[in-house]
């Protein structure tokens, strides 16, 4: 949670300046964007598809993922977002929203309006540069959630989505190795990997019979990294963190 001593935005910038090099002044002009703070509980919507959106959401604290919602009313969840993490810069450029986005857990985002974004991007080149090589990470990171539900067999979709979190969490500072929050009810995960809730439970339990984790109410032990990354088909290269994180 955002302290009165620490900038509401500080974990967004920390984020952006993991990949992209920043001045103080460029750090300062991204700290001090106006925004508007609000709290969601788990499964509140924070943007609806078709929605007309005139902010761009910076996740302080808790779980928030993005999803689409087929025909027949199945869902799909297409990304989940922690901390520091900006969801929805795409709606600045978009007409209207394409996806749902909700919260996971109990969480806490600055709205910050589209038009202060366009006004730091102009100002500060560095900046537009920091926020296009962001969502170009989103766009790398699409594209593995896509591998994983389209090619890779059950164990293997569930072991890459924990070892991505696992990772997720650790470079942002929000967890230790080996325990991780998990903030996903099966049915979320089956969501997220093109599963049934039935699945994702026998897989979860072969997966602790082999040693590879340990999973309790909101969080998991990953008692064998090195095999569970094996098992996931794991390679963090997408992420595109900085060889010193996690």
């Amino acid at each position: 949670m955002p302290t009165s001593n620490i900038p509401a935005l500080a974990a967004m910038v920390n984020k952006l300046a993991q990949r992209s090099t920043l001045s103080a002044a460029e750090a300062q002009a991204l700290l001090d964007l106006p925004h508007r703070l609000i709290k969601a509980d788990p499964g509140n919507y924070l943007v609806r598809n078709g929605d007309r959106t005139d902010s761009c959401i910076v996740l302080l604290s808790g779980f928030v993922y993005r999803s689409k919602i087929a025909g027949n009313g199945a869902r799909q969840i297409v990304s989940i977002h922690l901390s520091g993490d900006l969801v929805g810069l795409q709606n600045s450029f978009l007409d209207v929203a394409d996806h749902n986005v909700q919260a996971l857990n109990h969480v806490e985002v600055a709205l910050i309006p589209h038009q202060a974004i366009f006004d730091v991007t102009e100002a500060f080149p560095a900046i537009a540069q920091a926020l296009w090589r962001d969502t170009a990470v989103d766009g790398s990171m699409f594209r593995e959630w896509l591998l994983n539900v389209g090619r890779r067999d059950a164990r293997q979709r569930v072991a890459h989505l924990l070892c991505e979190l696992a990772l997720r969490q650790e470079a942002a500072g929000l967890s230790e190795s080996p325990s991780y929050i998990l903030p996903m009810t099966q049915e979320q995960i089956g969501d997220a990997t093109g599963l049934t809730a039935v699945h994702v439970n026998r897989t979860v339990q072969r997966m602790r019979s082999e040693g590879l984790i340990n999973a309790g109410k909101g969080s998991v032990t990953i008692t064998d990294w090195e095999r569970l990354q094996r098992v996931g088909d794991f390679c963090r290269a997408y992420l595109h963190l900085p060889a010193t994180a996690a």
